[in-house]
C-alpha cells in the first residue's frame, strides 16, 4: 500500500469524526442536577455538531449556553459528578430471551470465581455508626472552634485536639489544607440533599471517618480537592497536602455497599439497547453510571467501544429470568455491541458511589488534551496495514488531580468510595489511593470502589504487605492502574478487580513485530517527563512481584492486561533490600481475565511475562518492554529468592518453583493470550479466543494442561477504519526454536489454522479454520495454522523439547506449518514431537514426530509405515512399530575454529548465510545405505553441528567431509535411557584411542571423598558388547570403525569412585536430593534435558603430525545389520518372511504385532 498524504488525511477525517461522535453523542438531551460554584444548576446537554469540538449546555434556570469541550462528555466544568433528576423518564425494553450465560457457562473448561455475596445486605440494621455516637462536636457550630468562627473561605484549618468533630451538611468555604490532630476526628455524617466540601487538602494525624463497616454511608457525600499544576511539578514534588488527603493516622471510609460491583454479561447487548442482562444480581441504583466494556480487539482514546451509561432500574427478581443474575434498564441505548457468547463475556462495571473523592473539575482536566489523540506514522503495525494511527502517548500528561496518601504508621479501611479526577501525571506518589510504606497492614483494605477519569494509576500498593485490594471499578486510566511499586510488596490480596480503557504515557507507544525493542529511560526533563519508563507499556495490572493473591480478576485496554515485568532488584526507595522479585515464587493467580489488549506490539500478551525494569550504570531507572537480555530479563522462579539480587541467581533444582496460573482467559487479543520470554510455568486451566496466537512460550519448561482455544469465533474483531485483520493470523502454538522444555496436555484447538483445497487431509468442513485470505475481516491469512515451527534458523535448533497428550481438533484448517515453509535450514531438519497418544498426528497411537523435509526424508522415514505429511512438512513414525524407539540429541565438535563461525558469515539466524554440509550421519544397514539402497547420504551436519533423530535402532553412522575427527566431542546429549544410541565412525586401521566419559567441569575428583569426574572407556569384542555394557565400552572392528554408545551421564560425577553405568530414570544424584538425570517431567510425560557430561574421543597414530582430520585413509562404513536371510525393513528391524529381530535382540512374529497396533 502506498503512502501518499491523500490516504492519510482521509483517515485523519475519519477517526476525527468518530473520536467527536464518540465524546458528545451520550449527553445529547440527558438533564442533569449539578453544583456548579456550590449553586445547583440543572443543565441539558444540546444538540451536538458531530464535526465540533465542543458540546452546548443549556442552564435550564437561565437558558444560557455553556459550552464544554466534548472530551469532558459535557460535564467536565461540573464540581461534582451529576445525578439524574427525579423527573428523568424511560419506556422499559422488552427483556431478551434466553438461552443466556451464567457464572457455571460462562467458560469450557475453567472456573471464573465469584466474589463472595456480602454479610452486610442493605436494609438490614445497622450498628456502630461513627455519626450518631454521642460526645461529638458540629462543625457548623461556631462553639466547636476556639475562635469561636467557623472557619471561612480560604483558610488552613486544624481542628481542635481532643474532640470529634462532625460535618452533617455541607461546607460552602473554599478551604485551604484541614489538618486533623493524632487526637482528633473528623467524622461525616449522613444528609439527604448531600454533603459537599471543596479543600485544597487534608492531613489526617487522627481520623478521617465516615461510616464503618456495618454502617454504611447512604447518602451523597463528596470531597472535592483544588489546586492547579505547578509547571515544575514532576522535577519538584510539592507536599502531599498539595491537593491530596494525607493519612499518617487512620482513614475509614465506608460507602454505601453495592453488590456486585461489576459482573459480566449475560447476554449480548446490541448497539441500540437498553436493557441489559448480567450474570451477578445487582442492587444498583437509579441514575448510577456504568461502564460497559469493548469487545472488539482496539482500545484507545482514539477509537475504542467502552461506553458509559446511567441506570434507570434493576428489575425485580420476578421479573428477572431464570438463569440471569439481573436484569438492568438503562436511561440510554447503548452505542455499541458489547458481546456475551458461549466463549466469552465483556464486564459491566458500576462507577458510581456515595461517597465521592475528586479533582475539582476546572484545574483538574489535562491542558495539552489532543482531540484526536493519534499520530499517523510510517512505521509498519505488522498487525495490519502500515500507517495505522497510534495513540499520541505524548499527549494527556499534565493531568492534576487529587490524591490520596496513606503513609508511615497510618492505617486505611476504605470501601463504597468513588475516585474521580484524580492522579496527578507523572507525579512520583500522588495516584488516587497510594498505600505507602505501610510494611505489614493485614487490617488495610481497598475495596467495592470505583476509580475512573484518572490521570496517574488506580492504587498503588508501595512497600506494603498483606493489605487487601478487592471488588473494585477502574476506567480510562492514564498509566498502570492496580500497581506493585517496588518489587516487594508480597501477600497482598489483589482479588475480582476490573480495569478498563488503560492509557500508556510517552514517549512513544512501543509497536511492531521485533521480539525486540527500544530501551526507555526514567526522565524529569520538561515536557518529556517519563517518571515510571514501564509507563510506556502501560497495563491494568503491574505485578512486580508475585508473591501475592491475584484472583477473579479482569482486564480491558492496554498495552497489555496483566504485566509481568522482571526486576533483578527492587526499585524505588527498596533498591538496597536484598532480594529479587523476576525470581519470587506465585502464592495465587486464578481465575484472571484479559481482552482488548496487545494490540501495538505483535508480541503484547493480554497476559505478559516480560520486559525488564533495571538500574542504568548512573543509578537512574531504564524499561526494555520486549524480549531483552538473556541474563538481566530471567525469570527463575525459586524458594530462594529473597537471599539473591541481580542479574542472575542460580537456584538449586530442588528450589524451582514454577509460576501457576490456574483458570486464566484470554480474548480479543491482536497480539498473544500469554506469552512469557523466560521462566517455567504451569499453565493449568487456560482459554483463549478470537486471537493473533493463543500462547508464545520460550520458557524452558512450561507446562499447558487444560486448554482451549478457539481462534475465531465467529465474532467481529472490530477494528478501525482503514484497519484489516488480514495479518492477525488466527493461530494456536508455535513450538519454539531451541532451549525449551514444553508439554501440552488435554487441549481443545477449534477454528484454527488457514482453510484452502490443499488443507483438507484433516477435516473437510467448509467452516473449518480462521478461513481463508478472503475472510479478511475474520483475520486470517495463508500463514495461520493450528501449530507452528519456527524453522527460520541455522543457529538455533530444537533439542529434545516438546510433547503432547490428548489434543483435540475441532473444525481447524491447517493443522502444521514451519514459518520458512520448505525452505532448508538445520532447524527445519531437527523438527521433533513426541506425540504420546497419537491425538496430534492423527494415528491413535504414540508417534514420533520428525522433519518431512526433502533434504531430511531419509533420516526420519525410518520404515516403510512412516506417513509424510505436506502440511508442515512433517513425517510420523508409529513409536511401537519397534521396542525402543525414541528421539536424541547431540552436539558435535571436532573443529573450533569452523563451530564458532556459527551465527555470523556461516549458519546464520535466519539471515540466509551459507550453511554447507560438512559431513552426513545415517541411520546403520542396507536400508539407509547409498550404495545398496540408492538413499541420500542422510541428514547433513553444518558448522552447527546439533542433531536430532531417531533412536532405539542399529546404530548412527558419522561421516565428515574432512575425514575421521582427531578430537571429538560429544555433548549436550538428551535421549532417554531406555533409547539406545549406538554411534559408529570409521578410523585408520591402527588408530590409537583415549575415549573419556567426563562429568561436567565443576565436578573434582574426590569431593566427597570417593567420587570421581571421568571414566576411560575401554575396548570390548563386539557391538553387542557395547550395547549390552555398562557404557564404558567401546569396539573398533577390523576396518577400524569405531563404535560406542552415546547416553546421558549422571550430572556432577561419573563414578562413586567406580563406573556408576548407565544412569537410570530413577538414579539420585551425588547431592542426595535430585535425579541423576535432569528432565522436565508433567502429567506423565517426560523430557530429557541435557546435563553439562560429555563424551571425548582423542585419536593418535592416524596418520600426519596433526590437525583437525585423520590423514589416513578409511574405509566406506556400510554394514549389514541383518542376520542371514533377513531383510532390513526399518532402522531398528530386520525380517525374514514374518519373523521379525530387533536391534535388542528381541524378536517378533510380524503378522502378530500388526494385530496387536
Amino acid at each position: 500500500m502506498g503512502h501518499s498524504k491523500a490516504p492519510r488525511a482521509l483517515l485523519l477525517l475519519i477517526v476525527l469524526f468518530n473520536s467527536i461522535a464518540h465524546a458528545c453523542k451520550n449527553d445529547v438531551g440527558l438533564k442533569v442536577v449539578v453544583r456548579v460554584n456550590n449553586v445547583r444548576q440543572s443543565l441539558r446537554c444540546s444538540q451536538v455538531a458531530s464535526k465540533r469540538k465542543y458540546c452546548r449546555m443549556t442552564d435550564l434556570s437561565t437558558g444560557k449556553l455553556v459550552k464544554q469541550r466534548c472530551q469532558d462528555q459535557c460535564l467536565a466544568k461540573c464540581a461534582i459528578k451529576p445525578t439524574l433528576a427525579p423527573s428523568a423518564a424511560v419506556t422499559l425494553g422488552p427483556v431478551p430471551s434466553g438461552p443466556y450465560i451464567t457464572s457455571a457457562t460462562n467458560s469450557k473448561v475453567i472456573s471464573l470465581p465469584n466474589p463472595p455475596v456480602p454479610i452486610i445486605i442493605q436494609g438490614n440494621a445497622r450498628t456502630n455508626c461513627p455519626h450518631l455516637q454521642s460526645g461529638l462536636k458540629s462543625w457548623h457550630d461556631a462553639s466547636t472552634w476556639p475562635s469561636g468562627a467557623i472557619p471561612s473561605a480560604g483558610a488552613d484549618v486544624t481542628l481542635p485536639a481532643r474532640s470529634k468533630i462532625v460535618v452533617r451538611q455541607s461546607v460552602l468555604e473554599k478551604l485551604g489544607v484541614i489538618t486533623v490532630p493524632a487526637s482528633t476526628d473528623l467524622i461525616l455524617g449522613e444528609n439527604s440533599a448531600g454533603i459537599t466540601m471543596l479543600v485544597k487538602g487534608v492531613d489526617v494525624k487522627g481520623k478521617l471517618v465516615a461510616g464503618s463497616e456495618t454502617c454504611r454511608i447512604e447518602t451523597p457525600t463528596s470531597i472535592t480537592l483544588w489546586g492547579a499544576r505547578p509547571v515544575d511539578v514532576v522535577q519538584n514534588v510539592p507536599s502531599p497536602t498539595t491537593k491530596g488527603i494525607v493519612v499518617t493516622g487512620k482513614l475509614s471510609l465506608h460507602g454505601k455497599r453495592y453488590y456486585a460491583t461489576w459482573s459480566r454479561l449475560a447476554k449480548t447487548i446490541e448497539a441500540g439497547k437498553t436493557v441489559l442482562l448480567l450474570q451477578q444480581p445487582v442492587n444498583w441504583e437509579r441514575g448510577q453510571e456504568v461502564v460497559l466494556t469493548s469487545s472488539i480487539m482496539y482500545d484507545s482514546r482514539a477509537f475504542h467501544q467502552n461506553e458509559v451509561v446511567t441506570v434507570y432500574q434493576v428489575a425485580s427478581a420476578a421479573d428477572t429470568p431464570a438463569g440471569v443474575g439481573a436484569v438492568v434498564h438503562l436511561m440510554q441505548p447503548t452505542k455499541y455491541k458489547h458481546v456475551a457468547n458461549n466463549y466469552y463475556q465483556v464486564e459491566a462495571g458500576l462507577l458510581s458511589r456515595t461517597i465521592v473523592i475528586q479533582g475539582a473539575a476546572d484545574d483538574s482536566e489535562p491542558t495539552d488534551q489532543d482531540l484526536l489523540n493519534l499520530k499517523v506514522t510510517t512505521y509498519p503495525n505488522w498487525h495490519f496495514l502500515y500507517n495505522l494511527p497510534r495513540p499520541n502517548t505524548n499527549a494527556m500528561k499534565t493531568g492534576f488531580g487529587g490524591h490520596v496518601m496513606v503513609l508511615g504508621t497510618g492505617t486505611a479501611q476504605v470501601e463504597g468510595i468513588e475516585l474521580y479526577r484524580m492522579g496527578q501525571t507523572n507525579v512520583l506518589g500522588r495516584y488516587p489511593m497510594h498505600f505507602h510504606l505501610l510494611n505489614e497492614c493485614p487490617t488495610c483494605y481497598f475495596r467495592e470502589s470505583s476509580v475512573h477519569r484518572s490521570y496517574y494509576r488506580c492504587i498503588s500498593v508501595h512497600g506494603t504487605n498483606k493489605a487487601t485490594v478487592s471488588e473494585n471499578v477502574a476506567y480510562d486510566v492514564t498509566g498502570y492502574c492496580y500497581y506493585l511499586e517496588d518489587g516487594v510488596e508480597e501477600e497482598n490480596t489483589i482479588s475480582y478487580n476490573l480495569a478498563a480503557h488503560i492509557h500508556t504515557l510517552g514517549p512513544e507507544l512501543p509497536s511492531g513485530s521485533s521480539q525486540g525493542l527500544s530501551d526507555y529511560d526514567a526522565s524529569k526533563v520538561a515536557g518529556s517527563e517519563l517518571t515510571l519508563p514501564a509507563d510506556v507499556a502501560a497495563s491494568g495490572f503491574y505485578i512486580t512481584n508475585v508473591h501475592n493473591c491475584i484472583f477473579g480478576n479482569a482486564a480491558s485496554g492496554g498495552w497489555s492486561g496483566f504485566a509481568f515485568p522482571v526486576l533483578e532488584k527492587p526499585i524505588g526507595l527498596h533498591n538496597d533490600v536484598i532480594l529479587r522479585p523476576g525470581s519470587a515464587s506465585v502464592l495465587t493467580f486464578d481465575g484472571n481475565t484479559a481482552h482488548s489488549t496487545g494490540f501495538w506490539w505483535e508480541h503484547a500478551g493480554a497476559l505478559y511475562v516480560g520486559g525488564s525494569l533495571y538500574f542504568k550504570e548512573d543509578g537512574s531507572l531504564r524499561y526494555n518492554p520486549g524480549r531483552g537480555n538473556f541474563d538481566r530479563d530471567l525469570r527463575s522462579p525459586c524458594a530462594e529468592y529473597k537471599s539473591c539480587v541481580g542479574a542472575y541467581c542460580w537456584c538449586a533444582e530442588e528450589d524451582v518453583l514454577p509460576l501457576n496460573f490456574t483458570n486464566t482467559k484470554t480474548f480479543l487479543t491482536a497480539g498473544v493470550g500469554l506469552n512469557s520470554w523466560t521462566g517455567q510455568m504451569n499453565v493449568k486451566g487456560f482459554e483463549a479466543y478470537d486471537q493473533r496466537l493463543a500462547i508464545e512460550a520460550l520458557s524452558d519448561g512450561f507446562w499447558i494442561d487444560n486448554m482451549y482455544v478457539a481462534c475465531r469465533t465467529g465474532e467481529d474483531l472490530g477494528l478501525p477504519i482503514p484497519g484489516t485483520a488480514a495479518k492477525l493470523e488466527g493461530s494456536g502454538f508455535y513450538w519454539y526454536d531451541t532451549g525449551q522444555s514444553h508439554i501440552i496436555t488435554n487441549a481443545v484447538f477449534q477454528n484454527c489454522g488457514y482453510r484452502s483445497d490443499d488443507l483438507d487431509q484433516y477435516e473437510t468442513s467448509p467452516t473449518r479454520g480462521c478461513g481463508t485470505e478472503l475472510d479478511g475481516a475474520k483475520g486470517c491469512s495463508d500463514s495461520s495454522t493450528t501449530f507452528g515451527f519456527l524453522t527460520h534458523s541455522d543457529q538455533f535448533v530444537p533439542e529434545i523439547m516438546q510433547a503432547t497428550k490428548a489434543l483435540t481438533f475441532t473444525d481447524c484448517g491447517r493443522r502444521f506449518k514451519y514459518t520458512m515453509g520448505s525452505k532448508d535450514t538445520v532447524s527445519g531438519r531437527c523438527q521433533n514431537w513426541l506425540d504420546m497418544d497419537g491425538t496430534a498426528s492423527g494415528l491413535g497411537e504414540p508417534v514420533l514426530i520428525g522433519s518431512g523435509l526433502l533434504s531430511a526424508k531419509d533420516w526420519w522415514r525410518v520404515d516403510d509405515d512412516v506417513t509424510f505429511d505436506e502440511q508442515g512438512p512433517v513425517s510420523f513414525i508409529k513409536k511401537n512399530n519397534g521396542p525402543s524407539r525414541g528421539l536424541a540429541h547431540v552436539h558435535f565438535e571436532w573443529n573450533p575454529a569452523l563451530h564458532d563461525k556459527t551465527g555470523n558469515d556461516y549458519c546464520g539466524n535466519g539471515n540466509n548465510a551459507p550453511c554447507p554440509a560438512e559431513g552426513y550421519i545415517r541411520h546403520a544397514g542396507y536400508k539407509f545405505s547409498p550404495m545398496h539402497s540408492g538413499t541420500s547420504q542422510g541428514l547433513a551436519i553444518t558448522a552447527n553441528p546439533d542433531t536430532v533423530g531417531p533412536v532405539g535402532g542399529f546404530g548412527w553412522i558419522l561421516k565428515l567431509n574432512g575425514g575421521a575427527p582427531r578430537d571429538l566431542t560429544i555433548s549436550q546429549i538428551e535421549v532417554a535411557p531406555q533409547d539406545t544410541l549406538l554411534l559408529s565412525i570409521a578410523y585408520p586401521v591402527g588408530t590409537v584411542f583415549s575415549i573419556s566419559a567426563d562429568a561436567e567441569s565443576w565436578c573434582w575428583d574426590n569431593w566427597d571423598g570417593s567420587s570421581s569426574c571421568h571414566e576411560y572407556l575401554h575396548s570390548v569384542a563386539s557391538i553387542d558388547l557395547v550395547r549390552t555394557g555398562a557404557g564404558n565400552v567401546y569396539h573398533v572392528d577390523a576396518s577400524g570403525v569405531l563404535t560406542f554408545r552415546v547416553f546421558m551421564l549422571a550430572r556432577t560425577w561419573t563414578g562413586n569412585p567406580d563406573w556408576l553405568g548407565v544412569p537410570t530414570w530413577n538414579m539420585i544424584a551425588r547431592d542426595e536430593v535430585n535425579y541423576a538425570i535432569p528432565r522436565f517431567e508433567r502429567n506423565g510425560i517426560r523430557l530429557p534435558n541435557f546435563g553439562y557430561g560429555s563424551f571425548r574421543i582423542q585419536a593418535s597414530q592416524c596418520g600426519g603430525g596433526g590437525g583437525v582430520f585423520c590423514t589416513k585413509s578409511v574405509v566406506d562404513y556400510d554394514p549389514d545389520v541383518c542376520a542371514a536371510g533377513y531383510t532390513q525393513t526399518a532402522y531398528d528391524t530386520c525380517c525374514k518372511g514374518s519373523l521379525c529381530t530387533f536391534a535388542d535382540g528381541s524378536t517378533t512374529n510380524r503378522r502378530v504385532l500388526r494385530r496387536q497396533i
